[in-house]
C-alpha cells in the first residue's frame, strides 16, 4: 500500500494517529544514524506497518556528506505531506516548490482543511516561525506544559498537610487562644463578685 492509500479516506482522528505514527518511525530512522533520499510520499506501508522493507532501501547515512540536512528534509516532507491529506490533496506533494508555497500560504492550508488545533499549532511552529522538529516531540512538549500548568493551579488549594496550610492552622490557633484568655479573665472576675456579695456583702 502507498502511504497516499494510507493517508487517504480516513477520518481527522485516524489521519492524526497515522501522522504520529509516520513521524515515529522517521525519527527512529533518522535517530539511527540514517535519512530516506527521495519522495516520503513514496514509501510503501506494509500490512499497516513502516519498517526499514517500506523505504525500499532509499536511506542513507547523515554523516555521508551526501545530504547533512537529511533528517530536516524528512520532517518538512513529513509536514507537506500531513498539509496535503487533511486538505484532501489527490497527490501528496513533497516538492521545495510545494513546501515553499505552503510556507507562504500557510493560512489558506488551516484554514480549509478542518486540521485539529494542535496540528495547526505543530505546522505554524514548522512553517512560520522556523522551529523544524518531530510532531512527536512537540506534542510531547505541550502535554509536559499542561501537566506543569495542572500542578500549579492545584498550588492554590491550601491544606494541612501542606506548609502553608500548617501556618494558616497555627494562626487560627492562635487567634482562638487570644480570645479565650479575656473570656477566663470576665469568667473569674464575674465569679468573684458573686462570692463577695454572697459571702462577706450580707455578712456585712
Amino acid at each position: 500500500m502507498k502511504l497516499r492509500d494510507y493517508l487517504i479516506n480516513v477520518s481527522n482522528e485516524d489521519l492524526t494517529k497515522r501522522l504520529i505514527y509516520l513521524d515515529r518511525k522517521i525519527m527512529e530512522l533518522n535517530n539511527e544514524g540514517k535519512y530516506y533520499v527521495g519522495d516520503l510520499a513514496d514509501i510503501e506501508v506494509i500490512n499497516g506497518e513502516i519498517t526499514l522493507e517500506s523505504f525500499k532501501n532509499k536511506y542513507d547515512y547523515l554523516q555521508s556528506g551526501y545530504n547533512i540536512n537529511g533528517d530536516y528534509n524528512n520532517i518538512i516532507q513529513l509536514c507537506a505531506i500531513g498539509i496535503c491529506a487533511y486538505n484532501k490533496l489527490s497527490v501528496l506533494h513533497t516538492s521545495k516548490e510545494f513546501i515553499n508555497y505552503v510556507i507562504e500560504n500557510v493560512e489558506m492550508f488551516l484554514e480549509h482543511g478542518s486540521i485539529p488545533k494542535i496540528m495547526q499549532e505543530y505546522y505554524i511552529n514548522v512553517f512560520n516561525r522556523g522551529k523544524v522538529d518531530y510532531l512527536n516531540n512537540f506534542l510531547n512538549e505541550q502535554n509536559n506544559e499542561l501537566e506543569n500548568n495542572g500542578r500549579g493551579n492545584r498550588k492554590g488549594a491550601y491544606t494541612k498537610s501542606t506548609a502553608v496550610g500548617r501556618a494558616m492552622s497555627e494562626k487560627e490557633s492562635a487567634f482562638v487562644s487570644v480570645l479565650i484568655l479575656p473570656a477566663m479573665l470576665a469568667l473569674i472576675y464575674i465569679s468573684a463578685v458573686v462570692i463577695y456579695f454572697l459571702f462577706f456583702y450580707n455578712g456585712g
